[in-house]
């Protein structure tokens, strides 16, 4: 198997020649895996290719055309369609859409049991997650050593607690070989936690859950897509803190007010 077929890429045929997968992005640059050089590369968008109305933009996940150069810069020229994707408002300009996360092949929406509970804030992802494409989408209730919720959901609902084990052979039935899952949810949650139980290794830093706040310490800023020691993949998004529907006006619900849709117990 090639590594970009390793890393969830399949193509009608044989030839993988200058596609590429975005493991992750540093300012300009970005971490690619492919079938060329020695299976990663570093490059950059080609400006004038995405000067265009309408061109997206690359992230983390990411499927691309790209132009290898042996003696200088490699340059990304073209995304490919995405065939799953996860996107709010953006709670800054409150009108455009903002991609969280994108070719997943499963969508983990996580909430802690303890005070980051929140049946509005759950009912909003919900409602999102309609839209994500070709993806299957669970509920992960985390912390759940430390409390009980009950949630009844349109969508498969795991209980999870990464301290006792509860809950992990479920996810891993969800977390396979081959396939990419997005973790969201807010900080604290414990998404570092669950990728680092799922690798068996310290991936990210992650610090006991505080007694008087009951949130874990580590907090995520950036995309990565994290390749498994089994082979499956999972991309850890930034802590949400706002969440809203694309396309809604109302501050209340862009906040993560309830819309009663689902009406969650």
């Amino acid at each position: 198997m090639t590594r970009l077929r390793q890393f969830g890429f399949s193509p009608g045929g044989d030839d993988t020649s200058g596609i590429a997968r975005i493991v992750s992005a540093h300012g300009d640059y970005y971490h690619l895996v492919c079938d060329e050089a020695a299976g990663e590369v570093l490059a950059r968008k080609k400006k004038s290719a995405f000067l265009r109305p309408g061109a997206v933009k690359p992230m983390t996940g990411d499927f691309v055309r790209f132009t290898y150069n042996r003696q200088g810069e490699s340059m990304i020229t073209e995304v490919l369609p995405r065939f799953s994707k996860f996107e709010r408002k953006d709670p800054a300009a409150r009108r455009q859409a903002q991609t969280l996360a994108v070719n997943f092949d499963v969508l983990l929406i996580m909430m802690a049991v303890n005070e980051d509970f929140s049946l509005p804030r759950l009912e909003r992802y919900l409602a999102l997650a309609e839209e994500v494409g070709r993806a299957e989408v669970a509920v992960v209730l985390t912390k759940c050593d430390l409390g009980e919720r009950e949630v009844d959901a349109p969508v498969k609902v795991i209980k999870l607690s990464c301290r006792t084990g509860q809950g992990l052979e479920e996810i891993r039935a969800l977390v396979r070989p081959g396939r990419t899952a997005a973790l969201v949810g807010s900080s604290g949650v414990g998404k570092s936690t669950l990728v680092n139980t799922l690798a068996g290794a310290e991936w990210q830093a992650v610090q006991e859950v505080q007694e008087w706040s009951g949130k874990g310490r580590h907090t995520t800023t950036s995309r990565e897509l994290i390749m498994l020691p089994d082979g499956a993949m999972v991309v850890d998004t930034p802590g949400i803190r706002e969440i809203g529907r694309v396309g809604e006006e109302e501050a209340e619900l862009a906040k993560g007010a309830a819309s009663h849709r689902y009406r969650l117990k």
